[in-house]
């Protein structure tokens, strides 16, 4: 199991212990998304019902509580923001001149610059089709870290991670 980390914050931003990630145009990395219900618990509570309902519980009228989440979100404590294509485009023209002052080698330079104009490019034409989120750890400064876009796809939602704004640990 891998904890992918922000390499700007230190932010923990996902883990891999459950799904496998892929890597599209050799810049990003996918990872799919799955509803799950959470809450609605009752721990055996409403099973404590008095034999004398008039003077304590019931047991009936439990609240069911349960509320439909998209696990990446939920687990990673990621919050959702909105951006227009302007500030967008901004940000992205920020962190990509950060992330390629961070990569050492030169080739890998370029080759992050060429994939990473394809990738932007593919977003800004179905813009309207993304959500945008912060990880736990960057809501002070959303700017300083990573973005991750997530798009849907019928009932699936697809999070993308720029591959050399992480750095895993094994753990």
């Amino acid at each position: 199991m891998k904890i992918f980390k922000d390499i700007f914050t230190g932010a923990e931003v996902l883990c891999d212990n459950d799904r496998p990630l892929t890597i599209v145009d050799d810049v990003v990395y996918t990872f799919k998304g799955k509803y799950i219900e959470i809450g609605g618990e009752d721990y055996g509570i409403s099973a404590n019902v008095d034999e004398d309902a008039a003077e304590g519980a019931t047991g009936d009228g439990t609240a069911d509580g349960k509320e439909r989440v998209v696990d990446v979100v939920y687990n990673n404590r990621y919050t959702e923001t909105s951006y227009d294509k302007a500030s967008f485009t901004a940000y992205m023209k920020n962190y990509m001149k950060k992330v390629v002052e961070a990569i050492p080698n030169d080739d890998d330079k370029k080759a992050f610059q060429t994939n990473a104009v394809v990738f932007f490019k593919k977003v800004l034409k179905n813009f309207d089709d993304y959500q945008f989120f912060i990880p736990a750890g960057n809501e002070e400064d959303p700017d300083a870290g990573m973005m991750i876009l997530c798009r849907w796809e019928e009932e699936d939602a697809i999070f993308y991670y720029w591959k050399d704004g992480l750095k895993g640990e094994r753990v």
